[in-house]
């Protein structure tokens, strides 16, 4: 099984679930109250020897009111990360500042490594199985049409990004936070 609490790929459910905890000032019993599990899972969790089950992940994305993504994906260890983050899932976008189009060439490049890791997941998870059931064949047919459409969709969103870039010279300075290649679908 793959280190996710480890991996490079920005994985942070560990880090996070444990600062948004004591942001609120739960302890591990009273946040497993609230979404319905026990201490021992929160631990887990928060060691990052257990993953949560995407039920479970979402409950505790809800209940801190940040998308699953960010729950899992982003640096959430300090205040004012968090304080964008909430901002960010209240009014529907973030307010990066100066280099939007920086800011969501960036975002366009963490959501492909996501898609890519949840491919890559997959693929694993499926690779040693002989057979499936009926059910489960199709849910995997499904599973790899929306990756195909995922990654059409990120092509076409990075090609605008590029598009804007290049077209609008006032929203194309991008302060480096994103590697220029990232524009190649």
């Amino acid at each position: 099984m793959m280190d996710f609490a480890k991996n490079e790929a920005g994985f942070c459910l560990a880090e996070n679930l444990r600062a948004l905890r004591k942001r609120m000032r739960w302890s591990q019993e009273e946040l497993a109250d609230k979404v319905g599990l026990n201490r021992g899972n929160i631990a887990s969790y928060e060691n990052g020897t257990a993953e949560p089950k995407i039920c479970n992940l979402v409950k505790i994305a809800h209940l801190f009111n940040i998308p699953v993504f960010s729950l899992t994906h982003s640096n959430l260890r300090d205040e004012a990360a968090i304080e964008q983050t909430l901002v960010k899932n209240a009014n529907g976008f973030a307010q990066p500042g100066p280099d939007m189009l920086g800011h969501f060439l960036k975002e366009a490049d963490d959501f492909q490594q996501a898609i890519k890791g949840l491919n890559c997941l997959f693929r694993l998870k499926t690779k040693n199985v002989s057979e499936l059931p009926d059910e489960a064949l199709f849910l995997k047919e499904q599973f790899e049409q929306l990756y195909g459409l995922s990654e059409q969709l990120m092509a076409s969103h990075i090609e605008l990004l590029g598009i804007i870039k290049e077209k609008c010279p006032r929203h194309g300075q991008s302060n480096g936070s994103v590697p220029p290649d990232s524009l190649q679908a």
